[in-house]
């Protein structure tokens, strides 16, 4: 258990509320991330009895849009906030979620648990009323764009993403870079090249690339190998051992071209 909410040996019960458009945006803006709600609804299951799970959001922009079907196959409580009158923002995604809560607490048989993930001060008041009617509430919200009045109301709560779900998507996108690269002829990968070009094609801090793969290579997933160049310098060339990334679960080459 990570939150202690059982009751006489009875899984709780819990309402789950997501606010789409605060994941994908703050997952997307901050960490070049996408969201793995799949991963995060097994985790739930483990905890609680879903009683609902709802996901909103404004859908209408492409690239969240894309997101839809999906999110269609894990529930059928997707809701399109999208208005038609201009002039209406964010906000009215806000107010038609709480809306959906204070209904569900209303309800006479409602569930022990709310979880919510959204990191907007709008649902402090709701989330006082809940603790009110002796609900607990859980929250997860993005880090950086997760208010603290929120977090101070909750339960408990979780800044998404997790130290070592951010790590992986580190690790990921340098193994896609030198994978991109190896079969290429007259290509040399070096330290500071990669980092430089991770960094550049993902739009993510140098600081944080670097910091992955320092780690990759203290782990020996990474080494470094001096090479004569086509110059005839020599050039400490950065490699990665496929093999044991791949035995390890780091690295899974859909091309099946990994070799030792």
């Amino acid at each position: 258990m990570v939150f202690g909410f059982w009751k006489n040996g009875k899984i709780p019960t819990a309402a789950v509320f997501v606010d789409y458009e605060h994941w994908y945006y703050g997952y997307r803006n901050s960490f070049q991330m996408k969201p793995n709600i799949e991963e995060w609804v097994k985790e739930l299951e483990n905890e609680y009895v879903i009683s609902n799970l709802s996901v909103f959001g404004d859908f209408s922009r492409y690239n969240i849009g894309m997101d839809m079907d999906r999110l269609k196959g894990i529930t059928k409580n997707v809701v399109h906030t999208a208005s038609d009158k201009s002039g209406v923002d964010k906000d009215f995604t806000d107010v038609i979620i709480l809306d959906a809560i204070y209904r569900s607490a209303a309800k006479k048989k409602s569930p022990d648990v709310y979880v919510l993930f959204t990191g907007d001060a709008h649902f402090t008041k709701v989330v006082q009323y809940l603790k009110e009617k002796n609900k607990k509430v859980v929250i997860y919200g993005v880090k950086y764009g997760f208010s603290n009045q929120l977090k101070s109301e909750a339960t408990s709560y979780v800044e998404m993403p997790r130290k070592s779900q951010e790590k992986n998507h580190y690790n990921d996108l340098i193994l896609t870079s030198l994978a991109r690269l190896r079969h290429k002829p007259r290509t040399m990968v070096t330290y500071w090249k990669t980092i430089n070009s991770v960094a550049d094609y993902n739009h993510v801090p140098n600081d944080k690339v670097k910091a992955a793969l320092d780690n990759l290579l203290k782990q020996k997933y990474l080494y470094i190998e001096e090479e004569i160049g086509y110059s005839g310098q020599i050039i400490s060339v950065l490699k990665a051992d496929w093999s044991r990334l791949a035995t390890d679960g780091l690295w899974y080459d859909k091309t099946n071209e990994i070799s030792s």
